[in-house]
């Protein structure tokens, strides 16, 4: 399947490009490309940041020659709010007035301030029950995203969060089809999203969104050896949680670490009590590849393999998937959103 748009994953750190072309499961890597978002992007109420953010956009279509004018746009969980639930069997109209009325117990915004989105997960026709993904994100954010594309000179085809485009891309492209369950750590760079998975079914049971991501490593990497922000983030690529280092990044981020991994054993018991499935595995995703033996931490501490989403088996070999290897597991929201 080859498309005619291609997709921009805008999150608070980097704007990924990614242009694929998928056939029977196999990803052929077209274009990819990573350039600093502006700074505050989606906190800054102005216009400037807004056509500042814009050039990038365009800059990187010029350097990658992204002649497409279709984009598929993604957005962080951070700047939006997901809940899955289960709903009586409605018609459209019935579910939309069902939900707008139970939004207040998950979305802290009026909601008239927000924009609204539902897909249905799972019908249960015994029961006449669906089982329906909710997403909001605030009309402001939707609004500066859809301008900083627009004034790119593209029109956005889709937008979505990434729990929706992992959803997709873990049925399409890994679907294990196997028992048990799947934990995905989706490693942000202000926050951290855990999704709980059916492996036999593919579908996300159960999400979680913590405000921890790999901004507070760097910021204690920089405060504790008073470090600039890229000698932090060389530090914690090229060292990570490697013993022995000449920098023992492990002791000084234990307590960020520890905070994280105890979120996850919660969000891990919870599903085990609701669901009674075991987890096989944990894929990691995102920004894990700005640590080194991020993995491999996770695995000691939780006694749960965690592996890096690399796409060894599921990328057609070129010259792009050899350049980003190491790093293929931070565009997986941007091919989640390109096979859409």
């Amino acid at each position: 399947m080859s498309s005619n748009s291609f997709t921009l994953d805008i999150n608070e750190k980097y704007t990924r490009l990614v242009d694929i072309s998928f056939l029977n499961g196999k990803i052929t890597l077209e274009s990819l490309g990573v350039a600093n978002t502006i700074g505050n992007f989606f906190d800054d109420d102005t216009e400037k940041s807004i056509e500042n953010q814009s050039e990038i956009i365009s800059k990187m279509c010029g350097d990658l020659k992204i002649n497409k004018k279709n984009v598929k746009v993604i957005i962080p969980d951070s700047q939006s709010f997901s809940q899955i639930l289960e709903f009586p069997k409605l018609n459209e109209k019935e579910l939309l007035s069902a939900v707008r009325y139970q939004s207040d117990q998950f979305i802290p915004m009026p909601i008239e301030e927000i924009v609204l989105d539902i897909e249905v997960l799972k019908e249960d026709k015994e029961k006449s029950k669906n089982t329906i993904l909710i997403i909001a994100s605030p009309k402001k954010i939707v609004d500066r995203v859809e301008k900083a594309v627009e004034y790119a000179g593209l029109s956005p085809e889709s937008l979505e969060n990434e729990l929706s485009a992992f959803g997709r891309f873990y049925s399409e492209v890994l679907a294990p089809q196997q028992k048990g369950a799947t934990i995905a750590l989706n490693f942000g760079f202000t926050n951290t999203s855990l999704y709980l998975v059916d492996s036999a079914t593919s579908m996300i049971l159960m999400n979680r969104n913590l405000k921890l991501g790999l901004d507070l490593f760097l910021k204690e990497l920089r405060f504790n050896f008073e470090l600039p922000e890229t000698k932090a983030f060389d530090v914690l690529k090229t060292i990570g949680f490697e013993k022995n280092a000449s920098y023992d990044v492990g002791t000084i981020t234990a307590p960020i670490l520890r905070e994280l991994l105890n979120e996850t054993s919660k969000f891990i018991l919870l599903g085990k009590e609701k669901f009674a499935l075991p987890i096989t595995k944990i894929y990691c995703y995102n920004h894990n590849n700005h640590i080194l033996a991020f993995e491999k931490k996770i695995t000691e501490l939780l006694s749960i393999p965690a592996e890096s989403l690399l796409l060894r088996e599921q990328l057609v070999p070129n010259p792009l998937s050899q350049s980003f290897s190491s790093d293929m597991s931070s565009f997986i929201s941007g091919m989640g959103g390109a096979i859409r």
